[in-house]
């Protein structure tokens, strides 16, 4: 999109593939109600998601509402957002850009804590092929591009199969997606519209 090669020009440093991935981040987890930028309105929408999914009476839905504020108020201490209190796309490069240095933003350890366990239905402190299908359709992800993502990134050393993922698993995923130039990596595999969306642009 123009935006997209706005922000690769804008970020002539980093490596067009990261912004790639970051802006698809943004754009299908974060800013749930598609108006373009990140806002406490996005939070709210994904908590009454949560909510019609779950049940009221859910754990996830219960912890929801102190869970997202406290991460959107961590989030906002470390993107420095527009005055309207939004947060752009160039603020949210801007703040991954951050992280290459080694700068973790602290945010991402509760976001990590909380997504992990709503996909954990269960509460085996595992995420199985199920789990994560239910979760990824809260982001109008289909079932079946769920998973063939599941199927890639949930394998054993050997390349053989892994029936769930553990927490240590989903964070090690979670980095390779924002941080690895890799294209074969996992964590790249976290959503395959973003593995269709860069070999389209690349080639």
């Amino acid at each position: 999109t123009d935006m997209v090669e706005y922000v690769i020009e804008s970020f002539p440093e980093i490596d067009p593939f990261l912004i790639r991935k970051w802006h698809h981040a943004f754009v299908t987890f974060f800013d749930v109600n598609h108006n373009g930028v990140l806002e406490w309105g996005d939070y709210r929408l994904l908590t009454e998601i949560i909510k019609a999914m779950r049940g009221e009476n859910s754990d996830e839905y219960k912890s929801a509402n102190i869970a997202l504020k406290e991460i959107w108020d961590r989030l906002l201490e470390e993107t420095h957002p527009n005055k309207d209190g939004n947060v752009s796309l160039v603020n949210w490069i801007a703040m991954w850009q951050r992280t290459l240095t080694g700068e973790d933003p602290y945010w991402q350890k509760n976001y990590l804590e909380y997504m992990f366990q709503l996909f954990d239905a269960s509460g085996d402190q595992l995420i199985d092929l199920a789990e994560y299908i239910e979760v990824l359709s809260y982001f109008n992800i289909g079932r079946m591009e769920a998973v063939n993502c599941f199927d890639k990134f949930a394998k054993m050393p050997d390349g053989s199969q892994k029936m769930a993922i553990d927490y240590t698993k989903f964070c090690s995923l979670w980095d390779e997606y924002f941080h690895s130039k890799d294209l074969n990596a996992a964590g790249y595999q976290i959503d395959l519209r973003m593995a269709h969306l860069t070999v389209k642009e690349n080639h």
